[in-house]
């Protein structure tokens, strides 16, 4: 994000602006271990399609963010396009 990108999933972002890239790792753990404790009962092959679907979101970020323009160094700001 601090090369232009910006987040598009609401949620996402608000967890982005309050907490950081840290914050929001940290409420997906969390999430996921809510998850596998409360409802232990989910196969595995959904937990197999959340994976894939969620590693393709990756993979598309990376693939976007290899577009994007270098960081400027610390402390300057990005030029305006």
């Amino acid at each position: 994000m601090e090369r232009g990108a910006r987040e598009l999933n609401p949620i996402v972002n608000a967890i982005f602006s309050a907490a950081g890239v840290a914050g929001f790792i940290a409420a997906k753990a969390g999430v996921t271990l809510l998850v596998l404790h409360y409802h232990a009962e989910i196969s595995t092959g959904v937990l197999a399609t959340a994976n894939v679907i969620t590693c393709g979101a990756a993979v598309h970020n990376a693939s976007i963010m290899s577009k994007l323009p270098p960081k400027p160094p610390r402390g300057e700001k990005p030029e305006p396009e």
